[in-house]
């Protein structure tokens, strides 16, 4: 692969996370579009609010594009506990990129610390990845019953092999031999411990609740998404540690998405638990303390 290819790559999968980014953002406000929302706990919410705003926001649930959406939202699902799927390819990819032959850089810009902190994403995605897989087995209960959008399996894929080609990329540019690691790359490293943990503990509360009953989360109603995002935080600093680059745009542009991506979620989530649970639901933020 040459320096030109390399180059384009590193921008395609920019241009793809603002593209995912974009069309999250306009399935969330375009009115016909909010149907693919529906996910989960809150689709019975949905079909209830648009049932209660039936003349404003369905008017035009007799055109084309609206029976299209009606279609999509009906019949091309898949079952909720291919959500397996993503993980089992983010630790497939990641684990396949750290066994790869290193060879000099293409680029010109091999740097050990680069190649440091690149070593770094790839290894803490492989935890990531085969953590989340083995939950995915082991903890969550999958209902067989239980379908989700492939729209939202689409979304979901594309971005575990995105940010996998990430960082095959980021290696693929910056071969050399490694720096030692400096208190930053341990503090990063600690941080994404405790991140993981949590987000393991919100996880494994959310199994073992009786279904659609209320967690007992006492700061935010999705920790588990705020949980991900500092994940991604941590992925984000490491990259942007030796300068900004096309490297550095990949974990830049995965951030936002999965901010934008989650915050969404997040909304909808602590939306349902306010309409179900009323008075009972008291939390003030959806997954970030003092800001959303």
């Amino acid at each position: 692969m040459d320096i030109t290819s390399t180059y384009n790559l590193q921008l395609l999968v920019s241009l793809v996370y603002f593209a995912l980014t974009l069309g999250v953002l306009l399935v969330k406000y375009v009115t016909p579009l909010k149907k693919l929302l529906n996910y989960g706990k809150t689709v019975n919410y949905h079909n209830e609010t648009n049932d209660n705003d039936n003349n404003n926001e369905n008017r035009g649930s007799h055109s084309p594009p609206s029976k299209v959406i009606d279609i999509i939202v009906k019949y091309a699902v898949v079952q909720k506990s291919w959500f397996a799927h993503f993980y089992i390819c983010l630790f497939t990819l990641s684990t396949a990129t750290y066994f790869r032959a290193c060879h000099e850089s293409i680029i010109g810009q091999s740097s050990d610390v680069t190649y440091k902190n690149m070593r770094l994403i790839n290894t803490i995605l492989i935890i990531q990845g085969a953590r989340r897989m083995i939950e995915s087995f082991a903890v969550t209960k999958f209902s067989p019953t239980s379908y989700m959008n492939i729209t939202h399996y689409i979304v979901g894929m594309s971005h575990y092999v995105l940010i996998a080609l990430a960082t095959y990329l980021g290696l693929s540019g910056n071969c050399s031999a490694s720096a030692a690691l400096t208190i930053i790359d341990y503090v990063l490293i600690a941080v994404f411990g405790i991140a993981s943990v949590q987000q393991f503990r919100a996880h494994y509360h959310l199994a073992h609740l009786v279904k659609y009953s209320l967690p007992k989360f006492k700061v935010v109603a999705s920790p588990h998404y705020f949980y991900e995002v500092v994940i991604y935080t941590v992925f984000m600093l490491f990259s942007v540690k030796n300068g900004i680059n096309l490297t550095s745009l990949m974990f830049i542009s995965s951030l936002i998405f999965v901010v934008v991506n989650l915050s969404v979620s997040a909304v909808e989530t602590y939306r349902y638990y306010q309409h179900k649970y009323r008075e009972e639901f008291d939390l003030k933020w959806a997954i970030f303390p003092g800001i959303l």
